[in-house]
């Protein structure tokens, strides 16, 4: 990704801030992954202490986007750990946003991909496969729908109903 910083994005889009259009998540997340600055369309996913539909879409071609995933905000497991970041790498996923924890932090600061998470947590998730994909959810204070886009940098998230001209 070109060098993309969110702080001139919300300086030179001052009307779609006011709108709402763009708006900032609250600076609750930690920095992960190799890529410190990354953007790409959203994916959505919901789920809770389970991370069987991670995988899932981890899994399957990620052509530049990012996977935003409403962990409950529970910091009582992972919810993703060095071999899905591997996989997310080798499928072509931009980022990866996790409301939750991650574990394996070494090995996911080894890939080429962007991460923010709550923290980590050494202990796995559930396999159930309980949860909702493509579906708006809400974290770090903004809703966010499947397809919206996400901007990130070590200044900060944001989401864009709209790709935003870099």
């Amino acid at each position: 990704m070109a060098a993309f910083a969110t702080a001139e994005a919300c300086d030179s889009n001052t009307a779609l801030l006011a709108s709402g259009e763009l708006r900032a998540l609250e600076p609750i997340f930690k920095i992960y992954g190799q890529r410190r600055s990354f953007s790409g369309p959203i994916v959505t996913l919901k789920v809770f202490e389970d991370n069987v539909l991670v995988r899932q879409l981890l899994e399957t071609r990620g052509e530049g986007r990012v996977l935003v995933i409403d962990g409950g905000g529970s910091k009582r497991c992972a919810l993703v750990g060095g071999n899905l970041a591997q996989s997310a790498q080798n499928m072509g996923w931009s980022g990866i946003i996790v409301n939750g924890c991650i574990r394996d932090v070494d090995e996911i600061n080894a890939c080429d991909i962007g991460v923010r998470a709550l923290g980590s947590n050494p202990l796995k998730s559930n396999k159930k496969a309980i949860g909702e994909k493509h579906i708006p959810i809400s974290i770090a204070g903004s809703l966010i729908r499947d397809g919206e886009w996400l901007y990130a940098d070590s200044d900060g998230i944001l989401i864009s109903k709209m790709e935003l001209s870099i």
